[in-house]
């Protein structure tokens, strides 16, 4: 769990619960999809604590990391979903050493089919790099040493067109308060790239970066700037081509708190991203803003989540449909109290928020990360607990169009 979060979290749940101002977002009723639960996670050699999501190769399996197996004795799980004419077979392909423990990042996938991810472990518990080739070799590509490049690799990875892998650290690095780095997989090197310092730029990143079409990389931070530990965080880019990092936006009084995910990118160039809540005005259970481009990437609040039934607590990204639709989940909240599944559509000059499902334990809860998509109206994703043995679960919600 995010350090900064702890806090934050206790707010959200004690004003959960609290009605939305009239006139300040639109919800629709809830219809009916077929929600399914892939595998329920044993708390075995399976893992436990599902913090991240999934990454999807091109036949479509499906890739996530527990954060620890055997509940809390051993290091994490890498495991694979296969999809078959069946459905999805769960298989374990590899339990990591201690050199790879306490992984809560969502792996990603280049086309040969590797898989690479990040985790907090390590010889000296400043985080790793690593790969798991598609012939089923794992490797540890590069090992954190805090103050010369950072500490805690949070969230994800992310790969550009030509390969090269960008990724982001929580705290520590030359700056004091993070890193923004980069490995070529061509050349094995690693390359520190910015560290946050507290200054202009921000401090403590919880989200991995992302690049957009123009091969830019997007990111946030949840404090500053100019302010340790304090500040509402920044949003900023890194442009590879010319080596110029930005600070885009100062999200001090804005009213948006502590962006939380990676960002995603809308058809017209405008940023979306998910927070905590804001300073004052909404209830402290996160939302959905929006960077608008044409505005010179000034941010607005797209949807605030009330703790009612659409949820509460957007750590996990939004993810963009092919309607210009944008998905995600909410760590809490709901009908039953466990999170939600919820739909943002932009109608009417309005994001009206449908809840597509609400976690009832049984079937997971506490989803902490973004789904993924196979294009076809389904989704996948992950709860860090519930399910059969209250331990988390992979879920699949399909008929969304």
């Amino acid at each position: 769990m995010r350090s900064k979060a702890l806090g934050l979290i206790l707010i959200a749940l004690l004003l959960g619960n609290g009605a939305l101002a009239a006139g300040q977002a639109q919800t629709r009723e809830e219809p009916s999809y077929t929600f399914k639960t892939l595998h329920s996670f044993t708390g075995g050699n399976d893992g436990c604590g599902i913090y991240g999501g999934l990454a999807r190769d091109r036949s479509g399996s499906l890739y996530g990391v527990a954060y620890l197996s055997d509940c809390y004795s051993g290091g994490s799980v890498l495991f694979k979903l296969t999809h078959t004419k069946q459905g999805y077979r769960f298989r374990v392909l590899e339990t990591f050493s201690s050199v790879n423990r306490l992984c809560d990042s969502t792996p990603a996938v280049d086309k040969a089919g590797n898989v690479f991810g990040v985790c907090k472990g390590g010889v000296s518990n400043e985080g790793t790099l690593w790969e798991y080739s598609s012939k089923g070799k794992l490797t540890v590509l590069h090992s954190f040493n805090g103050p010369g490049d950072g500490m805690e690799p949070e969230d994800s990875v992310v790969l550009d067109a030509s390969g090269n892998i960008y990724g982001t650290t929580y705290t520590w690095g030359p700056g004091g308060s993070g890193t923004l780095w980069e490995y070529s997989p061509s050349s094995k090197s690693f390359k520190l790239l910015h560290g946050f310092s507290d200054g202009d730029d921000g401090g403590l990143l919880p989200a991995g970066p992302n690049v957009d079409p123009d091969g830019v990389v997007w990111g946030t931070t949840e404090d500053g700037p100019n302010c340790y530990y304090c500040g509402d965080g920044t949003a900023w880019n890194y442009d590879p081509s010319s080596g110029t990092f930005t600070t885009v936006v100062d999200f001090n009084s804005t009213g948006i708190l502590a962006p939380q995910s990676r960002t995603v990118f809308g058809k017209e160039g405008n940023v979306f991203g998910t927070a905590f809540g804001t300073s004052g005005g909404y209830n402290n259970c996160g939302l959905v803003y929006e960077l608008q481009k044409a505005n010179n990437y000034a941010p607005v609040v797209a949807y605030p989540f009330t703790g009612g039934d659409d949820g509460c607590l957007t750590y996990g990204r939004v993810r963009l449909d092919k309607h210009g639709h944008f998905l995600g989940t909410t760590y809490s909240g709901g009908s039953f109290g466990g999170g939600t599944v919820y739909e943002l559509i932009h109608k009417n000059g309005a994001w009206q928020e449908t809840t597509l499902h609400s976690f009832n334990y049984s079937d997971g809860s506490g989803s902490q990360a973004g789904m993924v998509t196979d294009h076809k109206g389904s989704w996948f994703g992950t709860t860090s607990g519930g399910g059969k043995y209250g331990w988390g679960t992979v879920f699949e919600i399909s008929g969304v169009k």
